[in-house]
């Protein structure tokens, strides 16, 4: 696979709590860019348990990117908590009433009314997930998960398309840069012929310089051993896009970077404006392809 780092899934699933208890639940997963692995998780509080079970799977199957991770409990087909009453409290306000009535000879009898108005008389109490209702929830992560990796898969085919095509372009210009720098050095060479003839002719002080100065020249422009190793980084460079067994971003962000050194040692030694526009233009291609391995896992 080629993936990206960016992609997003969702879906609502359904839980039966009980025989008339059902809820729904909505799941997001979405990913961006990053360095290195990072998930965050937004879940309910009833399903706190579940958020290291879910970052170990995303872990294990994103290997890179920021992952968010949202879970919303509709409780519009069931309810998560139930009304309980504190019967033992119930118990002892009525007993202290009855003590009061006899005590202080009231009048009246005690009414659902009034206990209604009695505090702390109700409370409510979560309806805990058992480990079957767990087991659907992360099941629904993993299908989750997976429509992820495929919409990561989408774009980053197109991300491959892109880089072969990038990189398919710097062949090209550095096949056109070695083509240059060797009749830039023959031309050099025709022109060191010549006056060091010359010069073996006249012993002429003038000619003398500028040998000195055609040496120097093609000691510095000497730049066939970057091109050797651009080519040999470019090579690597498409042997990893088409390996499907191993992770991409990190290997083509070094590769990228050596690339990108080779590239400016070049321009830096070049003295020719043919070679100096093809290198600039092979370093503005390199840096539109490192933008796009940043986004590949």
């Amino acid at each position: 696979m080629f993936l990206s780092m960016t992609g997003f899934a969702s879906e609502t699933s359904f839980i039966k709590l009980s025989k008339d208890n059902k809820i729904s639940i909505y799941i997001e997963i979405k990913s961006i860019n990053s360095r290195f692995f990072e998930a965050s998780c937004k879940l309910p509080s009833v399903l706190s348990a579940l958020e290291i079970p879910i970052i170990n799977k995303l872990k294990t199957k994103l290997l890179r990117g920021r992952v968010f991770v949202f879970i919303k409990i509709s409780e519009s087909e069931g309810v998560l908590s139930k009304i309980v009453v504190a019967d033992k409290l119930l118990q002892d306000y009525l007993v202290a009433l009855s003590r009061m009535k006899k005590k202080f000879n009231l009048v009246g009898d005690i009414e659902i009314a009034d206990v209604l108005k009695l505090p702390n008389i109700f409370s409510f109490q979560s309806i805990g997930f058992d480990l079957s209702a767990g087991k659907i929830i992360l099941n629904s992560v993993d299908k989750m998960i997976e429509g992820l990796v495929k919409s990561r898969n989408i774009e980053g085919l197109e991300l491959k398309k892109d880089l072969e095509k990038r990189f398919d372009v710097c062949t090209k210009k550095i096949a056109f840069v070695k083509k240059r720098f060797n009749f830039f050095v023959k031309e050099k060479k025709a022109e060191l012929n010549s006056i060091l003839s010359s010069y073996k002719k006249t012993a002429d002080e003038d000619a003398k310089l500028k040998l000195d100065e055609l040496y120097s020249l093609l000691n510095k422009i000497d730049v066939q051993e970057e091109i050797t190793r651009f080519e040999s980084h470019l090579k690597n460079a498409k042997k990893v896009i088409k390996d499907v067994k191993i992770e991409k971003g990190k290997r083509l962000d070094f590769i990228l970077q050596e690339l990108l050194r080779e590239s400016n040692t070049t321009l830096a030694k070049c003295s020719d404006f043919e070679m100096s526009r093809l290198s600039v233009d092979i370093k503005v291609e390199l840096e539109k392809i490192r933008e796009q391995v940043q986004n590949i896992v």
